[in-house]
């Protein structure tokens, strides 16, 4: 008679799950993961297929436990594979939403010019609900205090300028990190300031120094012009529109020339090609003409006498 085959316990099975299950976990977030493996039937269980039916009848006794352990495992292995596709970009979307908070000191270094230009309009942002800071190993911190600046006579004066970042707990000059030209001194214009037991006196040495006083007219100048709409870019391109507005009207009296002496089949030069000269010609008898009513040509010819522009469209090259 044939020996029976010897079976584990539910309670082993078990711990053998469990055991898989810590390995699963410690491997969490590898490769490995995304790849879906076939399982392998062990010799254990390719024997028990072929094993009598006296065999089959010992482990009914565990049929109901093994069956309960399978659906276990299969929700698990849901579970994970659920887990591991949360985790493949966590990062995609915040990435693609992500924008740069200009109030923020952290960032300053990185701003690029159109972005100065609305946070110097708009001014620091300030949190008028914040009152003090969290609390250093010195058991000190900042205060909504310094934002406001006592003077000799007791009168109250905002320090606008002062900027207390949460993130770094720590205070910068804005006008100072923003618009100082060169090498900028002092930790309120750089990294940032945390003394907080000195903080009081340092506050008074730099807002009374030559270049917070400097960078702080910067600040203020450039905000007018922009609340005024009157910046040096906007300035400029005002500029370069009232100059292509000149010569556009320009060359179209030098048209409207050409097309009357052309008309009438007239002589366009002489024998000389100098303005207010005799024998200059029909077309520069006309702008001089012109010269004498005409705001446009006046200009122009006012910019060829003071040789202001060189290229005035009234040379022979231009007549023929």
């Amino acid at each position: 008679m044939s020996s029976l085959r010897k079976h584990e316990s539910g309670y082993q099975k078990r711990l053998k799950k469990q055991k898989a299950e810590k390995l699963t976990h410690s491997q969490y977030g590898n490769m490995d993961m995304y790849v879906v493996k076939k399982p392998r039937v062990s010799s254990d269980n390719q024997s028990l297929d072929h094993e009598p039916a006296a065999d089959n009848n010992v482990e009914n006794d565990h049929e109901t436990e093994n069956n309960a352990e399978c659906e276990e495992n299969r929700d698990n292995i849901e579970d994970i594979n659920v887990d591991g596709n949360l985790n493949t970009s966590p990062t995609a979307d915040v990435g693609d939403s992500f924008h740069i908070d200009i109030f923020d000191p952290r960032y300053w270094d990185s701003l690029d010019s159109k972005q100065i230009d609305i946070l110097a309009e708009k001014g620091p942002q300030r949190d008028t609900s914040f009152k003090k800071g969290r609390k250093d190993k010195y058991k000190r911190r900042f205060s909504a205090v310094f934002y406001t600046r006592i003077l000799s006579k007791g009168e109250h004066c905002d320090r606008d300028w002062l900027v207390y970042s949460k993130e770094l707990d720590r205070v910068f000059c804005f006008g100072c990190k923003l618009f100082a030209k060169g090498h900028r001194k002092g930790n309120l214009a750089n990294e940032g300031y945390n003394d907080w037991t000195h903080l009081g006196t340092r506050l008074k040495e730099h807002e009374t120094s030559a270049d917070h006083v400097l960078n702080m007219t910067t600040w203020y100048e450039l905000r007018s012009r922009l609340q005024t709409h009157q910046t040096i870019d906007k300035a400029k391109q005002r500029q370069l529109e009232s100059e292509k507005d000149h010569w556009r009207k320009v060359l179209f009296r030098i048209v409207c020339i050409v097309k009357f002496l052309s008309k009438h089949n007239l002589a366009f030069h002489g024998t000389n090609s100098k303005l207010y000269e005799d024998t200059n010609g029909n077309f520069l008898g006309l702008v001089e003409m012109l010269a004498e009513f005409d705001p446009v040509i006046q200009e122009h010819v006012r910019r060829i006498t003071n040789e202001e522009t060189h290229a005035h469209y009234l040379d022979h090259k231009i007549q023929n």
